[in-house]
């Protein structure tokens, strides 16, 4: 599927049926997962249905697949959104948050060293930044949200 050519709508729907295929990865029935998440079967066979597969009559998730998916990293000091493909890719991500939160909480300062570069779905190479500084500077940029009460503030 290409992710590119999506409306908001249909890449809401190809996000939650991505969450089905982790629930149910994760060990959830598919049609619990389907539920849990609020969306359609019949969609989520359509959106990733090469990601699916029946076993003793039951729906259940491949090990691998080569779906498209847009996730986070850190490169030249700043925050960036690629689009990769397959598990292993999105795995690789996954363990560059987990070893940038080794190296931010507990100083483990070979937690990044093990990574380096990851290729994108359009074969660009991406190189993970591995300095903290930069990381820090743009976690610490980052606004939060103001909190909007609802109720009267009494005095």
């Amino acid at each position: 599927m290409k992710q590119t050519s999506l409306t908001p709508k249909q890449q809401a729907k190809y996000d939650d049926a991505l969450e089905v295929l982790r629930l149910v990865r994760k060990g959830t029935s598919f049609s619990h997962a389907t539920k849990m998440v609020g969306i359609n079967s019949a969609t989520v066979k359509k959106k990733i249905g090469n990601a699916i597969t029946k076993k003793n009559n039951r729906i259940i998730a491949k090990k691998k697949d080569s779906l498209l998916r847009t996730l986070k990293i850190y490169e030249n000091g700043k925050e960036v959104f690629i689009t990769v493909k397959g598990t292993a890719n999105a795995k690789k991500i996954a363990r560059y948050h987990s070893a940038l939160g080794r190296r931010i909480d507990r100083n483990d300062k070979n937690a990044l060293s093990s990574f380096d570069t990851i290729t994108d779905a359009k074969g660009h190479i991406h190189h993970f930044e591995i300095n903290l500084d930069p990381i820090l500077s743009v976690l610490q940029s980052k606004e939060e949200p103001p909190f909007f009460s609802i109720y009267k503030v009494r005095q």
